[in-house]
């Protein structure tokens, strides 16, 4: 679906490179984690797919398609984005004014402008807030507002930078649990930033990025099982994966895996 071939990037003329010769490619319908500390350089890798920074090095093609001056505009309406605060991308009066924004502005019939609201607010388990205002919401209702938004564009990718950093575990769990419905639909490729090792247990690939460049990739149990590249990233076990594999044999077990075990 996506391709990433030695992408290079700094912010400032001889500065250190934000990215360092990043190649990593991303399957349709998969959902990919890309983890690391701040400065590590996985926000400036979305911000890049999306448009929002340019005059990088390297080759970004889309389903083989090299992404160039002429097709950005286009190849990017394929993709829709949620950012670490929500508020930030609230624009309507009502939760529903803010879901058809963006399908107003691209000039979508109304009859399918309310339909798709309506279903992309059911698909967050919203429909029931559609008049409310947004400001009074909570951190993970929110957050799943901004998700239905980028829904109802219909993207073949959905990213989620920094999705659930803003707000409490039981919103965060809120948005987790709704990425899992959608990834199980398999009809959306789902890129997901965290620097959360608690919140990738779901992905199908997972990465590990430090000071710009990929340092490991692969499953998350192999992720899970790479103590070189979590050490030198600052990054903690989930309590679960530490327990499992001090009572079970260094076995890696998901939390719910675990539970049954015990």
């Amino acid at each position: 679906m996506i391709e990433f071939e030695s992408l290079t990037y700094s912010y400032r003329s001889g500065e250190h490179r934000a990215l360092d010769h990043i190649s990593l490619s991303i399957h349709q319908g998969d959902w990919v984690s890309i983890i690391g500390h701040n400065g590590s350089g996985k926000s400036t890798l979305v911000k890049i797919l999306m448009g929002i920074l340019e005059d990088y090095e390297g080759v970004i093609r889309v389903e083989g398609t090299v992404l160039d001056d002429e097709n950005r505009a286009e190849l990017r309406k394929r993709f829709a984005i949620v950012f670490q605060n929500p508020d930030n991308q609230f624009v309507g009066a009502t939760v529903e004014d803010d879901v058809a924004f963006g399908l107003e502005n691209n000039g979508v019939p109304r009859e399918e402008m309310v339909r798709r609201t309506e279903a992309a607010l059911q698909a967050v388990n919203m429909l029931s807030y559609r008049d409310h205002e947004p400001s009074r919401l909570s951190g993970g209702q929110k957050q799943r507002v901004a998700i239905a938004s980028a829904l109802a564009m219909a993207p073949d990718v959905l990213i989620l930078d920094e999705a659930t950093s803003m707000i409490d575990p039981e919103g965060r769990r809120e948005v987790l649990d709704i990425l899992q419905k959608i990834h199980h639909e398999g009809r959306t490729t789902l890129i997901f930033i965290t620097h959360d090792l608690t919140e990738i247990e779901q992905s199908d690939h997972a990465v590990i990025m430090r000071e710009g460049r990929i340092i490991s990739e692969g499953t998350v149990e192999e992720i899970y099982q790479d103590t070189d590249a979590l050490i030198a990233s600052r990054l903690v076990l989930p309590f679960h994966i530490k327990l499992s594999k001090r009572l079970l044999d260094g076995a890696y077990m998901s939390y719910d895996e675990l539970v049954r075990r015990l």
